[in-house]
């Protein structure tokens, strides 16, 4: 276990670097004079003394080695650097979005099970009858229906006729209740069919027909049996959805102006604002991978034998 746990951390450590070297050599060949960038995205007026002056106090004449080698030194030590449109500290512009990102990728996870798990069960319970049938029709709709689209519905529905939540989203919970929604409503149309194919072969499964045999009630099946194997199931979606939440959903953030890392990127490369970018693909890039550890040590730690013999191969 101690083995794995070194690889896994290896590898974290590996790809987080990879990333970082990738996204600081595409920001070093983007055309264009990052001298220029800064100072066109403050509003200052430029000359060419004001330009070598900033080309050489930022070392943007260096090679990519030396400039990579210095910003890397500066990571190591908390410093991702300086935004160019406000001046500020890209840990601190950071600090502000991420976590708003995090209260959104958390709300939506959560309204997605409030809905997933028990539509999944009914669905299964209840095979072939009116409500399995509708069900089934409400997934595959939502799951036809972009995004954005249904999140300009609910706008419409619950902000502009109903005024229940603001179109405009503050970051407090009403305003995370329709961003999480639209984001749950696309995600349940997914998690529902795996989930009830999962359901089928576990209530198929001899554990439960051995526990039907020996006549226990259905909610001790529910705890001990079938909620124990349908467990690793919901890991695996769970940290397959959280690594895109984590990334920030763009356009529903920018949709409504939710002020997460998405909406924050987006401002970002329409101002080439370079080291932000850079920055934030790094903590993106360190929470998606922290969740995929995450979850991969909870596997290690429930089936040990069973992740030594799938997954040990494939760990580094």
């Amino acid at each position: 276990m101690f083995r794995i746990s070194c690889k896994l951390l290896v590898r974290f450590l590996l790809i987080l670097l990879g990333v970082s070297l990738i996204s600081f050599l595409l920001m070093y060949l983007a055309p264009g004079d990052p001298a220029k960038n800064m100072l066109a995205a403050q509003g200052i007026p430029f000359t060419k003394e004001l330009l070598e002056a900033k080309r050489l106090e930022f070392g943007f004449q260096d090679p990519f080695w030396v400039q990579y080698g210095r910003w890397l030194l500066g990571v190591f030590h908390g410093n991702l650097g300086m935004t160019y449109h406000s001046g500020s500290s890209v840990a601190k512009e950071l600090a502000f979005y991420f976590p708003n990102t995090l209260v959104l990728a958390g709300s939506t996870l959560f309204l997605t099970l409030l809905i997933s798990i028990p539509l999944s069960f009914m669905a299964v319970f209840y095979k072939k009858s009116p409500i399995s049938k509708l069900i089934s029709f409400a997934t595959a709709l939502a799951n036809t229906i972009p995004n954005f689209v249904l999140g300009i519905g609910l706008m419409l529905v619950f902000s502009l006729y109903l005024h229940l939540f603001p179109i405009q989203s503050t970051v407090n919970l009403q305003g995370a209740v329709l961003p999480s929604l639209t984001l749950a409503l696309t995600m349940s149309s997914r998690y529902i069919p795996q989930l009830q194919e999962g359901l089928t072969e576990i209530l198929e499964s001899d554990a439960v027909m051995g526990a039907m045999g020996r006549g226990l009630r259905w909610g001790q099946i529910l705890r001990t049996t079938i909620f124990p194997q349908l467990f690793p199931l919901l890991l695996t979606l769970i940290t397959l959805s959280l690594t895109s939440l984590l990334g920030g959903v763009a356009v529903i953030e920018y949709l409504f102006s939710w002020p997460g890392i998405g909406k924050m990127l987006i401002t970002a490369v329409h101002n080439r604002d370079f080291p932000l970018i850079q920055g934030s693909v790094l903590v993106i890039t360190a929470g998606v991978l922290l969740v995929n550890t995450f979850a991969e040590f909870i596997q290690l730690f429930i089936n040990p034998k069973r992740y030594r013999k799938e997954g040990a191969n494939h760990v580094i």
